[in-house]
């Protein structure tokens, strides 16, 4: 009985290891060849990368066209710019938010006159957003000023020896520099002369002289340079405008002898002549 026990177990044993063996080959063989011929037929992973791109740029195309079609894009909304061919507020806010994420923010000093209406819309923004205080009546919203003005933007200053009018050797290079960068620009360009209180000692009859002759000389140089003279508005300041409030040596007075250029947010006003001749 001992021995017939030992002979059905040793049986059922091996049994069961040629049945796990051959579990084993099957798998293997199953593996080995059906599981490679249906990686081998699938889609390869650039095909489904490439094609999530494009739908992602056509949503984004078709995102686009129907923001440009409806009645804000053309600026039929009272709220917006109203000027021919400007974008709407919203639509520009897009535009500006899309560059952002892109990595190219606007340049507010940009010349590329496809940027124009949207630093207007920036610059609309900026003067909203810094507005903290009920200000005066005016046309524009939330305004401190009946006229509005980005008076700090100041994009170059030209120092001046004593009574000096004339420009030196590094300013002329400076105004061929500032002139590269703001040719083409659809803004009102403000040049401002100012003196020292040292020079404004003389009268401030003879400090208005001087400080208009400083920004008429800067304003030449930036017309020899390709500014146009409709770009440019000239403002004598005198010593009303001081950089440095109170000046104790000549380095201190030095600071308020200058000439400064400042962009505007006011676009240059069309010629009424020309566009008569278009019509």
């Amino acid at each position: 009985m001992a021995d017939e026990h030992k002979d059905e177990h040793a049986g059922g044993h091996g049994e069961a290891k040629e049945g796990h063996g051959g579990g084993h080959k099957k798998h293997g063989g199953h593996h080995g060849g059906g599981g490679h011929a249906e990686h081998e037929e699938g889609v390869p992973e650039w095909v489904v990368s490439f094609a999530d791109n494009a739908l992602l740029q056509m949503g984004f195309f078709v995102i686009m066209f129907a923001m440009n079609v409806g009645p804000k894009a053309k600026g039929e909304n009272p709220e917006d710019s109203g000027k021919t061919g400007y974008p709407s507020a919203a639509m520009a806010d897009a535009l500006i938010a899309i560059r952002e994420a892109f990595n190219s923010p606007l340049d507010l000093n940009s010349a590329n006159p496809n940027d124009a209406p949207l630093i207007e819309r920036m610059r609309q923004r900026l003067a909203e957003e810094g507005q903290l205080t009920e200000g005066a009546p005016g046309s524009a919203r939330s305004q401190q000023a009946i006229r509005p003005s980005d008076y700090n933007n100041v994009t170059a200053s030209f120092p001046f020896d004593v009574n000096a009018k004339g420009l030196s050797e590094s300013n002329r290079e400076l105004a061929r520099s500032v002139a590269d960068k703001l040719r083409g620009q659809t803004y009102v360009i403000e040049v401002r002369g100012h003196v020292s209180a040292v020079e404004a000692a003389a009268g401030q009859e003879a400090a208005l002289r001087l400080s208009f002759q400083r920004a008429q000389s800067v304003a030449q140089a930036l017309v020899d340079n390709g500014i146009k003279w409709s770009n440019l508005r000239i403002a004598a300041c005198a010593d009303h405008d001081r950089k440095t409030a109170l000046a104790y040596d000549a380095a201190g007075h030095r600071t308020n002898q200058r000439a400064e250029i400042v962009v505007t947010n006011e676009t240059v006003a069309a010629d009424p002549h020309v566009r008569d001749k278009a019509d």
